[in-house]
C-alpha cells in the first residue's frame, strides 16, 4: 500500500505562510476597494512564488509557525 502523501511534496513547517484576515481587514480599513483587491493579488502573488521575504512585510501575514514562542 502506497501512502497517501509525498514526503519530497511535504511543506517545510518554518516556512508555512499565514495569513489573518483580522489582521487584513484593519490593515485596508478605509482604503477603495480598487487599492484592497490589488493588495490581496500582491500577496497572493508572493505566497504562490514562495517569496518569504516580501510577506514578511505585510502585517497580516506571518512565515513560520505563530504559535511557537521566539527566544529573544
Amino acid at each position: 500500500m502506497e501512502p497517501l502523501t509525498d514526503p519530497s511534496a511535504e511543506v517545510n513547517k518554518r516556512e508555512r505562510i499565514w495569513f489573518f484576515p483580522h489582521k487584513f481587514w484593519q490593515a485596508t480599513k478605509g482604503m477603495p476597494p480598487e487599492q484592497v483587491s490589488s493588495l490581496m493579488e500582491e500577496v497572493e502573488r508572493c505566497a504562490s512564488a514562495g517569496d518569504v521575504q516580501s510577506l514578511k512585510k505585510y502585517p497580516f501575514v506571518f512565515v513560520g509557525d505563530p504559535y511557537k514562542k521566539s527566544v529573544a
